[in-house]
């Protein structure tokens, strides 16, 4: 067994890897600027496709995990995108 394979370590980079993505996406497309004119109900569904699109890094790091083998890790991931995917929904 090897020492990476840990589900918590799945769960800790589930849920950092999106939330680094929609930070950086959010400042790439000046989200911080729109959000301080007050148009927090127009971008509502842009943020809940922000969440939705960074769960996709989630499911790339999952596969790359399950061809390294590290089963556990990917699982941790697998639920970790959860609450991802129901912010963005709900948003939507």
């Amino acid at each position: 067994m090897n020492k990476w394979d840990n589900f918590w370590l799945g769960v800790l980079l589930g849920l950092l890897l999106p939330a680094l993505f929609c930070v950086a996406y959010a400042y790439t497309i000046h989200l911080p600027q729109l959000m301080e004119q007050d148009m927090l109900d127009m971008l509502k569904p842009v943020i809940g496709r922000m969440l939705l699109l960074g769960t996709f890094t989630d499911m790339a790091g999952m596969f790359l995990l399950y061809e390294f083998n590290l089963w556990r890790v990917a699982k941790g991931m697998v639920v970790a995108i959860v609450p991802y995917m129901a912010a963005g929904i709900i948003l939507i």
